[in-house]
């Protein structure tokens, strides 16, 4: 039980800064921060919750991850600028030397558009570690909450460990007008769908608790960093090549 609310604290606190860092990349204010902070959080549970029946969502009668979710979204907005210009400024040499070439530029213009061009790159980064780790947590957290309502329902089990671990992201991706990540980017509702389905195997065979956890975790996780680092994706339809025009 403690290993689980342990995933769930982490997962919040993942996504919530998944989503926050996704506002300050789109200039929102304050409060469409933490706005994206919390919908990224928890909008998959709430989905999750609707389908089985269970209302009110239980985001909207225990507030804890709600809050957390708030607290983590102020503590990125203001904290991350800091962060990623103190790396930068650590990198100076190094982002120089990579920016030189450029005789019609001060080396004071260079370094900006260099620490900027290099912040970017860092925050996608960050999200995209962030968004695995939420990934593969919540996905966990709503596969268990399935398999203890119904177990021999491995479809059911899966769609829940899915909707959970991907819902969030939907709605943050959806608010800010972006193609949502699971539509676009390297292996990442595959992962969720084969995190879910290992979970479902283990405990219906009676695998102890806290290794199922830590495998289906294990597994998430490394097949998104695998498919990042080889840039590997499901193939995508090209509509330019065939003239399809909608």
């Amino acid at each position: 039980m403690m290993l689980l609310i342990i995933f769930e604290v982490v997962g919040t606190i993942a996504f919530a800064i998944s989503g926050a860092l996704v506002g300050m990349q789109k200039k929102l204010d304050l409060f469409g921060v933490i706005f994206l902070g919390i919908i990224t959080a928890i909008g998959g549970g709430i989905f999750r919750d609707i389908t089985l029946g269970q209302t009110p969502p239980a985001a909207f009668i225990n507030p804890t991850y709600f809050i957390i979710s708030i607290v983590v979204s102020i503590m990125a907005f203001y904290g991350y600028p800091k962060l990623s210009t103190m790396y930068t400024t650590s990198k100076r040499k190094e982002i120089i030397s990579e920016s030189q070439g450029n005789k019609y530029m001060s080396e004071e213009q260079i370094l900006k558009i260099a620490n900027r061009r290099k912040q970017i790159a860092i925050l996608k980064k960050v999200i995209l570690i962030l968004d695995s780790i939420g990934l593969a947590t919540f996905t966990i957290v709503g596969a268990n909450l399935a398999f203890k309502q119904v177990h021999s329902n491995i479809f059911l089990v899966v769609c829940m460990g899915l909707i959970t671990g991907v819902g969030g992201g939907i709605l943050r991706d959806t608010f800010v007008q972006d193609t949502p990540m699971i539509f676009k980017r390297e292996i990442y509702a595959v992962a969720s769908i084969l995190g879910a389905l290992v979970f479902y195997l283990f405990n219906f065979y009676g695998v102890n608790y806290d290794i199922t956890f830590w495998v289906c975790f294990t597994i998430i996780l490394s097949c998104r960093a695998i498919s990042i680092r080889l840039k590997l994706n499901l193939p995508i339809s090209n509509s330019d090549k065939y003239d399809i025009n909608l």
